[in-house]
């Protein structure tokens, strides 16, 4: 299967398929390349854009749910009367607007998240937005939908399956300043209970020699990072 297949959406991608009520968040960040949003809005349930993430609106692929944050970027801009998103505005500065929209989806009863447009511009909010994986880690399952791949969290002693096409990039990153045991079978490069991070050898850029593709987490979460370079990436240009 393709990785990025537009006939079913991101709700059956092979590295972030859909177990439960899905929301797609369109944080305030780089806007997505072409056709990523709606991708990943195939099968989501929930559709929540940040502050001035998507304005206008009635360009993106669906218009957004709700529209959520403090507001601080679209003021003197919100429109009244209108048709489209509702807009709910949270005023405490505890929270970034990317959390927020994820709290109120798990208020909404999602499961599951992907964070689309939110890594890029200013890298505070890149490795905040990135960290978010794990601090959500017992509430949500998350994807982060970066500018040239995708990346989803593995926990401690996590194992996955995946089946991507030969010559797909991967790299493999600590969420929690090392990971050590860890075990990636049918790449270029495997490891058998190796360490990510730390002063360990990069673990970036590694490629997919065999399907399937195994990776096991050892005694710290990852962050599995895989590149959409390729005939797949192609269906994004469309």
């Amino acid at each position: 299967m393709s990785l990025y297949d537009h006939d079913t959406g991101g709700a059956a991608c092979p590295i972030f398929p859909k177990k439960g009520p899905r929301a797609v968040v369109l944080c305030d960040g780089p806007p997505p390349r072409p056709g990523v949003l709606e991708y990943w809005l195939g099968g989501a349930d929930l559709f929540l854009a940040t502050d001035a993430a998507g304005h206008p609106y009635d360009q993106l692929p669906v218009p957004p749910d709700v529209v959520i944050g403090d507001f601080d970027s679209l003021a003197g801009r919100l429109l009244s009367g209108r048709d489209g998103p509702m807009f709910l505005r949270v005023d405490e500065q505890e929270t970034t607007d990317s959390e927020k929209a994820l709290l109120y989806a798990l208020d909404q009863g999602i499961e599951e998240a992907v964070l689309v447009g939110a890594v890029g511009w200013r890298l505070d909010h890149t490795l905040y937005n990135t960290y978010l994986l794990e601090r959500f880690a017992d509430r949500l399952r998350l994807a982060l939908a970066a500018q040239q791949a995708d990346g989803v969290r593995l926990g401690p002693g996590q194992s996955v399956s995946w089946t991507l096409d030969p010559g797909t990039r991967f790299s493999l990153l600590p969420l929690a300043g090392r990971s050590g045991g860890v075990t990636v079978e049918g790449a270029e490069y495997p490891l058998l209970g190796g360490e990510v991070g730390g002063v360990a050898a990069a673990a970036v850029s590694n490629v997919v020699a065999y399907d399937p593709l195994l990776i096991r987490a050892g005694d710290g979460p990852l962050l599995v990072l895989v590149d959409r370079e390729g005939p797949e990436a192609e269906r994004y240009e469309d």
